[in-house]
Formats: structure tokens, sequence, C-alpha cells
């Protein structure tokens, strides 16, 4: 097992499993396993139950809109799986900002992929903003011209 654009493993509980589940909720989901190191071994985590709890915690304290996501113990109960669902309130933000995935990596989306995550959560896609600064043109073609 690897990481891939919709998979990503931690070995421990720390705030950076946020900037992943803001991506996964900005675009087409994903799951992060929780006590599997960056090899997709199992090491386990020391109290399963409590590391659910921070996990709910962080992200609920953390992510705005709050995203949908589902927690489950796997692996006798060693380890633990987020899975999180693109969600439809676009964008979720972590401090403010905006994630994807880039292949294995979470990186901030810039501020034209933020625009097109704002409109998106809108539903509206950039083509009708043309089409609809297109008729403004015309408009003022019109009058002028």
């Amino acid at each position: 097992m690897r990481e891939t654009r919709i998979l990503e493993f931690k070995e421990t509980i720390t705030n950076t499993f946020l900037k992943t589940v803001s991506a996964f909720s900005n675009y087409n989901g994903g799951m992060i396993l929780f006590g599997v190191d960056d090899d997709g071994n199992v090491k386990g985590l020391p109290d399963v139950k409590q590391a659910c709890l921070d996990i709910e915690n962080k992200i609920n304290d953390s992510i705005l809109p709050q995203p949908n996501y589902m927690l489950e113990l796997q692996n006798n109960d060693q380890t633990i799986k987020l899975t999180v669902k693109s969600g439809l309130q676009k964008p979720y933000l972590y401090k403010s900002k905006a994630y994807k995935r880039n292949d294995t990596a979470t990186i901030e989306v810039d501020t034209l992929e933020f625009s097109r995550l704002v409109l998106e959560g809108k539903n509206i896609s950039f083509e009708n903003c043309a089409s609809h600064s297109r008729y403004f043109s015309d408009e003022l073609d019109a009058q002028f011209f």
C-alpha cells in the first residue's frame, strides 16, 4: 500500500492532517489512515478511542465550514480510518486557507483556484461568469461604439 491523491498515511496525530481534510473536502474526497507510517506499515496508536476524540475535536474546531467525515477503528482497533467526502459548501478552510492534493502532497490553492472554489460553492462556474461579462461587454459596445 502507498499514498495516493486520495489516500494519506499518518503515523501520529498532528495538526498537519487538517490541511489534507481541507483538500479532500474541496475536491474528490479521500481517506487518512492514522497509525500507519509513510511506507504503509501498521504501527498502531496507543489509545485509539482518545485519538478518535482528538481527531474529531481538531476537525470541528479548525475546518470551516464543517466537513462531512466519518471515523472508523481498524486493524483490531490499532488504527483509525478517517473518510472525508467532497463537500458542497466550498471552499473548506484551515487557518483561512484552502488546500488541494497534488499527487501525494497537500498544497495551498492559488488565488485563481480559490476563486473557482468559491464559485463552485455557490453552484456557479467560470463559464457562466464569462458569458455574463461578455453580455455586459456587448452592451457597452452597443452604447458607445
